[in-house]
């Protein structure tokens, strides 16, 4: 190996293999450049917008007055089953009479392989629309979704919660009080039991986390169908089956008055209570006294002691 000679000017004698230029490592050029490229692509890359709630696209071809006229125009089948059943002048009243009108009435569910459940309703609630915030006709909205609310009297209206859970409604007519208007509706929260309660064990044993059919405790009976979700599920009550259907002549189900004799209290017997999970729509519509069920039934879904002493009271004034 060359030697490098040390002259008297400071300057040095480089040997010739020293001479040749530097070869750049192609590792460290190609991750510069990587990172240049990077730091520019981001310079480049207009910022995203801060995401927003999805607003909802309200259709504008969709008229409450044609949905209802075109809903009486297909309602007249008549049905092959429960010809006892309810017929159209019950449902048409207004929404706050007719929650009250369905306590200790029947709910029947025909299957398709011809099973029948059946249950005393027990608690209602009322949607009038309008101007009532719970409603999903708050102040006329209107989409395919929510057509059925705008229906013909009697027209169920079957919607998704939780993404999951199904909850049954009835539309009524249009109200005559003052904060309501078109799209009301009736939602059933409970039902008590009385027939098919073997199905209704078997279709809430579908639902239980990690048990097997053997191993699945038996509901009490009152616990079947206490809750709107609950009640869907025992009674296979889905969007797809049930939604837009027309009570007054659906083979599937209908509402007949109770003829059973084992009505365990007065339809009269009403307490009245502010409805449940809606607080979102602040205090002055969630507190709004529009949640009806018969005193003393096991099978409500929540009970309002304070109502029902106030209740009492006024019974014993009587």
């Amino acid at each position: 190996m060359n030697k490098v000679t040390i002259t008297n000017d400071n300057s040095s004698e480089v040997p010739a293999s020293r001479n040749r230029p530097i070869r750049k490592s192609p590792r460290i050029s190609t991750l510069t450049h990587s990172t240049e490229n990077i730091i520019n692509d981001r310079k480049r890359e207009p910022r995203k917008a801060a995401s927003t709630p999805k607003k909802i696209k309200f259709t504008e071809s969709l008229n409450a007055e044609e949905v209802l006229r075109s809903s009486y125009a297909t309602s007249n089948k008549t049905p092959k089953y429960g010809l006892k059943r309810l017929g159209y002048s019950f449902f048409d009243v207004p929404c706050e009479d007719l929650a009250k009108k369905l306590l200790g009435t029947v709910l029947v569910r025909r299957l398709d392989d011809g099973t029948i459940v059946k249950g005393r309703i027990v608690e209602t609630e009322c949607y009038p629309g309008g101007d009532d915030k719970a409603s999903v006709s708050h102040d006329g909205r209107i989409t395919e979704k929510i057509r059925a609310v705008y229906m013909k009297p009697g027209t169920m209206y079957v919607y998704v919660t939780y993404g999951m859970y199904h909850c049954f409604n009835i539309s009524s007519q249009e109200n005559i009080y003052l904060f309501t208007g078109p799209g009301a509706a009736v939602l059933l929260r409970a039902v008590d039991p009385l027939e098919g309660v073997e199905y209704m064990q078997q279709e809430r044993g579908k639902r239980k986390k990690n048990t097997t059919p053997e191993k699945s405790k038996e509901l009490e009976l009152h616990d079947l169908c206490n809750g709107p979700a609950k009640l869907c599920i025992s009674f296979n009550i889905t969007k797809s089956t049930s939604n837009e259907q027309d009570l007054c002549s659906w083979d599937g189900m209908w509402i007949e008055e109770d003829k059973s004799g084992q009505k365990s209290l007065n339809s009269n017997h009403i307490v009245v209570s502010q409805r449940i999970g809606i607080d979102s729509v602040g205090i002055k519509w969630a507190s709004k006294p529009l949640r009806f069920y018969l005193l003393g039934n096991s099978s409500v879904s929540r009970r309002d002691k304070i109502k029902e002493k106030e209740f009492e009271e006024k019974i014993k004034c009587i």
